[in-house]
């Protein structure tokens, strides 16, 4: 990333004149920075950081609506990569202390003049740099332990035993893997690519960057192999926050990169053993994982209702095009799969190979009476070689992945669309909940913030909090013109227990305050009579 490109800031406080000023009267360009909004209360600020996605929220630690902790902890599960900048009285410092664990960076003093301000900001852009700069992939140290892991990852010697042996969990230990004395531990392992237009742009060093984020989680180590890594994360328990913690990579990735990260996620286990099997699950879940970005390979499970299928590396082309590529792609190497093998003894091969390799894929999505169902609807043979001449069958083959990979596809939308609706739903249901937040309906639908996010605006149009403000608008608009309730009852109706807060949101929103929205309706009602 250029080193001289602006980061981007939204300034929120309360203080009107303070927060014209510092927007104003801050050579934001000369210092590094663009200021992309501004806001006047919590909520306001939360909402501008879904939209915008800031490098920097400069915010005060007193917010209307929503305190500057509270703001703090919501944008860590939002935008992990933002970082915070608390403008704070010397009351609130021991305060301000508490909430480092959400990404602030800096915490200031009021009063500032505009000058120590414009310094203090020069200096968080400096560290925010630096942030960056030591997510640049890096040449791994050299160390023992990729040399243990490498063999446990990727080939299953060890699968037959059903816990680890007293001379594994020594070379673990002498390797840096696990900690010494560490009886107790969950594993799990993450397939990473890194793509960019579509191509794999993943490298041996991107294993640091990967091992520094995650680390803060739990210990990770990151191997290279087969155009992706293979993180292995080593944690007492089964790691909470871990799709936090790979929303935070995917956007540094993303920031400072400009690489998309796709990630896998294995089922936990707990014997360094199933190394190898979970490498596999991680696999098939990142090569599962399509536009979302991310998959865990339990979704498979619960989204089919069948039970966990492994899956072969066999033609991986084929593989990859059947589960997230277009139609014609598809086609096209279906076109050279077949062609290579035209005419020769390996021909048949190479038909029954692919066919494997789609009903595999198939069972992923679909049940196996559904997967039989599309068989018998390609007018696949049993015996597979009873028709002729070859290219008949190899046509009927191409159809299947065809099918299959349209399939699949819609599973994934139906999938999106489902939680986009089961999160529509919920703001349907309880918008008047004064508490009701993105982070509260993720964790209820057991997804990263970030992610249904993301989704939201993409399947239904704009961000969850726009979203839930507008259903909350809409309400109070049919509750002002239509019923005698008086104004504090109709904003405690639709979510907010501040009438003052709830007239500015819906005047922001319609362009009239309720009390003007009433006398405007009274007066068409005398007008009409």
């Amino acid at each position: 990333m250029e080193q001289k490109e602006l980061l981007t800031v939204i300034v929120a406080d309360d203080e009107t004149e303070l927060r014209e000023a510092v927007c104003s009267m801050i050579p934001w360009k000369e210092i590094g920075f663009r200021l992309v909004g501004s806001a006047g209360n919590g909520l306001d600020a939360l909402q501008l950081v879904e939209q915008l996605q800031p490098d920097l929220l400069l915010t005060d630690i007193r917010m209307p609506y929503i305190s500057g902790v509270s703001l703090a902890q919501q944008v860590r599960e939002l935008r992990p990569l933002t970082q915070i900048a608390f403008l704070s009285g010397y009351d609130d410092f021991a305060y301000a202390q508490k909430a480092i664990e959400y990404n602030v960076i800096s915490y200031l003093l009021k009063p500032i003049s505009m000058r120590e301000l414009t310094e203090a900001l020069a200096e968080i852009r400096g560290k925010i740099r630096r942030k960056f700069a030591r997510l640049l992939p890096q040449k791994p140290e050299k160390s023992g332990w990729r040399e243990l892991l490498l063999p446990l990852l990727l080939d299953g010697f060890a699968e037959e035993a059903q816990q680890d042996d007293p001379a594994l969990r020594a070379s673990l230990v002498g390797a840096g893997i696990l900690a010494a004395g560490q009886e107790r531990y969950s594993l799990t392992v993450l397939a990473i690519r890194l793509e960019q237009d579509g191509k794999n742009r993943t490298t041996p060093d991107m294993a640091y960057t990967v091992d520094m984020l995650l680390g803060k989680l739990c210990r990770s180590r990151s191997v290279y192999s087969g155009g992706r890594l293979l993180t292995l994360l080593i944690a007492e328990e089964e790691p909470r926050g871990l799709e936090l913690a790979i929303d935070e990579l995917r956007q540094s990735f993303a920031r400072v990169l400009e690489l998309r990260a796709i990630v896998g996620i294995s089922h936990p286990f707990t014997s360094f053993c199933r190394c190898h099997a979970a490498s596999r699950e991680a696999v098939d879940a990142q090569r599962f994982a399509g536009e979302s970005g991310i998959y865990h390979i339990s979704q498979i499970a619960a989204e089919s209702g069948t039970a966990q299928t492994d899956l072969s590396a066999l033609l991986a082309p084929l593989d990859n095009l059947l589960r997230s590529g277009s139609r014609e792609e598809l086609e096209k190497q279906l076109v050279q799969s077949f062609g290579a093998s035209s005419g020769t003894a390996e021909s048949d091969s190479v038909t029954l190979q692919v066919l494997a390799l789609a009903q595999r894929v198939l069972h992923t999505a679909v049940s196996p009476g559904e997967a039989a169902a599309l068989l018998r609807r390609c007018r696949i043979p049993e015996p597979l070689f009873s028709i002729s001449p070859p290219q008949e069958l190899q046509r009927r083959v191409t159809a299947l992945c065809l099918a299959a990979r349209d399939l699949l596809a819609e599973r994934r939308r139906d999938g999106v669309s489902l939680l986009c609706a089961q999160a529509m739903e919920t703001i349907e249901k309880q918008y008047m909940e004064e508490d009701l937040s993105l982070s509260g309906v993720s964790e209820q639908l057991h997804v990263s913030p970030n992610y249904l996010s993301a989704n939201m605006k993409k399947y239904a149009g704009d961000t969850f909090m726009n979203l839930l403000i507008k259903k909350r608008m809409e309400v109070a608009h049919a509750l002002l013109t239509t019923s005698s309730l008086k104004i504090y009852e109709v904003a405690r109706q639709c979510g907010y227990s501040d009438q003052h807060y709830f007239s500015f949101c819906f005047k922001k929103y319609y362009g009239t305050s309720p009390a003007q929205l009433r006398r405007a309706e009274s007066e068409r009602g005398g007008d009409g009579a």
